[in-house]
């Protein structure tokens, strides 16, 4: 072979060169100094203020020189500040004293091959362990835990922000699911968080991607509640804000749609106690009652009013009695949706628009485990959103015994806290996601307010970033409902008359007549909730106006007529008869409150009742299967 190496002797001569060019260029620059010194002495050597200037000068240069050194290694970084330190001490001292004067003159001279014998070392140095080097430059640390583990090509890391990322590709043949499944073994070669490694897919390819790695928490201290993030606007214009992301970015949540863009989005949120799920609540909830379109109905019949109290007053509907919440549910699939979905293809809309003539509706269920089977929400979540309706559903935990696979599928927005360290984070986010890194059951309840957020308004390459949500005092929330409860306006017309049956009226009085004695089990009223009544301003049109109308609160099918009691034996006739009829004429499922007549013609209460249908579910022929806790009941036969 040619003794270059077979290169041609042009290319040889400008490597020699590029490659003795950083020896030559201390010595170089120690030569250079002596003359500008000399002139530093002429112009400025009486001076006070040049010689403060210098030295302010040499100051800055040396704290520059050790911050840029620290990617360089120790030594480096030691000795580069070492000489800048001291060639800014020699060039006051020359312009003061002159440098052709001792000791200026000896200490140039000397200083001038130690700091050129350095350098040459130290470049030698590196020449002589090129893997080193090449470590340094291409990744160190990181690419080091990556490629030993799975034999993975690193690019240059980068630093953005608060975190290190780096292109990585993988051999052909094998694919990044080996890296992130090394997640946890490259976070203790880097002594970081598990939370703190992240790998991202290329949309396009398998086997290559990004990782990420964020050596410390960003989100550590509580995040303070900014306010309402669009006050006075529409519920469709902004998103609603809650948090901070772990790069410092905001993070909101979309609910409204927009053609071309993103879908309109139902929520389920996931989190164990103490995760910090109700303070999150609490703030998007406040962000959404200072929108001038929206309308919030909350469902809670666990806590009831206890966690929403500080937005109350903003409510359009709070249900926290079982048996409203069941009449809610019925009432929003049934009337509810069907004339929303009619209003908005009167206007030509496929979906909810800012400026349309509907408010926006949103329905927040919370402690949601209740209520997950329940045959009406799940048709509500199939047709909601197309009628300008999101749905809000809050629980501990989704696994397949709490939600029927048929609710889960509606949710195209996930916002999962802390959750418990035996459940599969895969049941509260998308699988990608979490093979991407998230893990919220390391966080449990130790951490509140953190959370990962799936969302059609997010880019899916965020969805495995951290964020934490921000912490509101609870009388600051009533305050902002409260200050702007004038932009909000009134819940449209259609919706309110869908609503109606279940609307709570301040009119509705007691009925009159004597009232059972407490002690006496079957004549015993239940309190029911939230029913209509007749409004005494505005009179039916068939009712004498001189005459005081009856304003008792009057249930679907009730007749108020009641007649003297019928013996037990014939009460369950009755009730069995009056099922059979009702499986005749094509009903397939029977609640209580279908079953007023029965009442009426029994003159018992709704506590009977009740017993007496849990009767006919028993046997070896039963009439009716329950189908859940609250009262409905499937009908197994005519007869």
């Amino acid at each position: 072979m040619p003794r270059n190496g077979g290169l041609s002797p042009m290319t040889y001569n400008v490597d020699l060169r590029s490659a003795l060019l950083p020896y030559l260029a201390c010595p170089t620059g120690c030569l250079l100094a002596w003359p500008a010194a000399a002139a530093s002495h002429h112009w400025w050597g009486t001076n006070p203020w040049a010689a403060a200037g210098i030295t302010a000068a040499g100051g800055g240069l040396t704290a520059l020189t050790w911050a840029t050194g620290r990617a360089r290694g120790v030594i480096r970084q030691r000795v580069a500040t070492l000489l800048t330190a001291s060639g800014s001490v020699w060039a006051l001292g020359a312009t003061i004293g002159a440098p052709w004067e001792r000791p200026w003159l000896d200490v140039w001279a000397g200083g001038t091959v130690a700091a050129s014998v350095a350098v040459a070392v130290m470049r030698l140095m590196a020449k002589a362990n090129p893997d080193e080097q090449s470590a340094r430059t291409t990744g160190g640390g990181l690419a080091e835990a990556v490629a030993a583990l799975r034999d993975a090509r690193i690019g240059r890391p980068k630093i953005d922000g608060a975190k290190v990322k780096a292109s990585i590709a993988m051999p052909h043949g094998d694919t990044l699911s080996d890296v992130e499944g090394s997640r946890e073994s490259i976070a203790s070669a880097l002594d970081v968080a598990p939370t703190a490694v992240r790998v991202h897919r290329d949309p396009d390819s398998v086997r290559t991607g990004r990782i990420e790695v964020v050596p410390v928490d960003q989100l550590r201290d509580t995040i303070p509640w900014a306010g309402p993030s669009a006050p006075g606007r529409s519920v469709g214009d902004a998103p609603l804000r809650f948090g901070i992301a772990e790069d410092g970015e905001q993070v909101g949540l979309w609910l409204t749609g927009r053609p071309g863009v993103r879908p309109a989005t139902h929520v389920r949120a996931t989190g164990m106690t103490g995760s910090g799920k109700t303070e999150w609540a609490l703030v998007v909830m406040t962000d959404y009652l200072t929108r001038t379109d929206g309308a919030l109905i909350v469902v809670d019949t666990v806590k009831r009013d206890q966690t929403v109290k500080p937005v109350k007053d903003g409510l359009t509907l709070l249900v926290t009695e079982d048996d409203h919440a069941e009449a809610f549910f019925d009432v929003l699939a049934e009337q509810v949706i069907p004339a929303r979905t009619e209003a908005l293809g009167r206007e030509d809309l496929t979906e909810w628009m800012p400026g349309c003539s509907l408010s926006h509706l949103t329905v927040w269920v919370e402690e949601s485990a209740a209520w997950s089977g329940h045959p009406a929400l799940v048709q509500v979540a199939e047709r909601a959103r197309s009628a300008g309706i999101s749905l809000v559903l809050s629980q501990q935990r989704w696994t397949h015994d709490r939600a029927p696979t048929s609710l889960r599928s509606q949710f195209a927005t996930n916002v999962c806290f802390g959750i418990d360290s035996r459940d599969d984070p895969s049941l509260a986010l998308s699988g990608e996601t979490v093979d991407a890194g998230a893990s919220p059951e390391s966080w449990g309840s130790s951490k509140p307010g953190y959370l990962y957020i799936e969302s059609p308004g997010i880019p899916a390459g965020r969805w495995a970033i951290p964020c934490r949500s921000e912490l509101a005092q609870r009388s600051d929330l009533a305050a902002a409902v409260a200050g702007w409860a004038t932009v909000r306006r009134p819940l449209d017309p259609v919706t309110a008359r869908a609503l109606a049956p279940v609307m709570p009226t301040d009119t509705a009085k007691p009925s009159p007549g004597p009232q059972p004695a407490a002690d006496d089990e079957d004549q015993e009223v239940p309190a029911m909730a939230a029913r209509p009544g007749v409004n005494p301003n505005d009179p039916p049109d068939d009712v004498d106006p001189s005459q005081e109308l009856d304003t008792t609160p009057t249930p679907r099918r009730f007749s108020l007529a009641l007649p003297q009691q019928s013996s037990p034996e014939q009460a369950r006739a009755i009730l069995r008869e009056h099922i059979t009829t009702l499986a005749a004429q094509g009903h397939t499922e029977v609640r209580p409150a279908d079953l007023g007549d029965v009442l009426a013609a029994t003159g018992y209460t709704a506590k009977w009742l009740s017993k007496a249908l849990a009767e006919l579910t028993a046997g070896n022929q039963p009439l009716l299967m329950a189908i859940n806790r609250n009262g409905r009941y499937r009908i197994l036969r005519t007869a």
